[in-house]
């Protein structure tokens, strides 16, 4: 168990190393992305190995997303000061995602299924909000076509909306039609803001918003409290937070 606590230490220090790495040697990008991606992928088998979890693939997802969505955006940023600070939140986050996953599998508390729940909403928020910023800004050194952009939030939103599904025994028919809506839903928001005149960062916030109001809503609709009383707050702050982001955003 001692030895297994220390991978919890050594798996964010060695993806902090990597990025580090591709930080001065640019070159070495994607190959230091690879091998963080396998690292976090061999790290969770080996703390979900023979432990029952049907979906176990699944707790990849999370981390995965986070370093590779946190990564690809220091890549598009200048300030060198943020990017150590994404650099040490990567770390952090993925410190805590092993944390929690070493305890539910290792000790079976229960009460970490809810911390984990948490981590990856928070993660996803912010997975969102990256990827999308990154998405958006690549258009500024690229030349590439809005279907593509389109596709790629398509994937991408496959993956955030489906990594929830490790809390299930098995998916239903129900699940991977709203799964559909949701991926569809996001992908024509950020089909939207593309066409709005802002920064990367802006549009990334704000699609993250409308993913954050998509998994709420998909939450009451599986718990059966999808009703007006729930759904009025949500969406009148949701509303009034992009309302205020658009007047007080600098217009390109």
């Amino acid at each position: 168990m001692k030895n297994d606590y220390w991978y919890l230490v050594l798996i964010p220090f060695a993806l902090w190393v990597l990025n580090e790495i591709f930080l001065y040697k640019p070159v070495f990008f994607f190959l230091a992305l690879s091998f963080g991606v396998l690292i976090i992928s061999f790290s969770v088998r080996a703390f979900v190995k023979d432990k029952k979890a049907k979906f176990w693939a699944a707790y990849i997802l999370s981390p995965v997303l986070f370093f590779l969505s946190f990564s690809f955006y220091s890549s598009i940023i200048i300030s060198y000061f943020w990017i150590q600070v994404i650099f040490l939140l990567i770390a952090w986050f993925i410190y805590s995602y092993f944390q929690n996953i070493y305890y539910y599998f290792s000790f079976g508390a229960p009460e970490r299924e809810v911390k984990i729940r948490r981590l990856m909403i928070s993660g996803a928020f912010l997975s969102t909000f990256a990827l999308a910023a990154t998405l958006y800004g690549l258009p500024i050194f690229l030349s590439w076509p809005f279907i593509l952009l389109l596709l790629s939030f398509i994937i991408i939103s496959l993956a955030l909306f489906g990594q929830f599904f490790i809390f299930l025994n098995n998916i239903s028919r129900e699940q991977r039609i709203f799964l559909g809506i949701n991926v569809l839903v996001l992908a024509e928001f950020a089909g939207i803001f593309y066409l709005l005149p802002l920064n990367f960062n802006i549009l990334g916030l704000l699609l993250a918003i409308i993913f954050y109001l998509l998994l709420l809503l998909n939450d009451w609709r599986s718990e059966n409290r999808l009703n007006f009383i729930n759904l009025r707050w949500p969406i009148i702050i949701s509303s009034l937070v992009i309302v205020f982001i658009l007047l007080s955003a600098r217009w390109l």
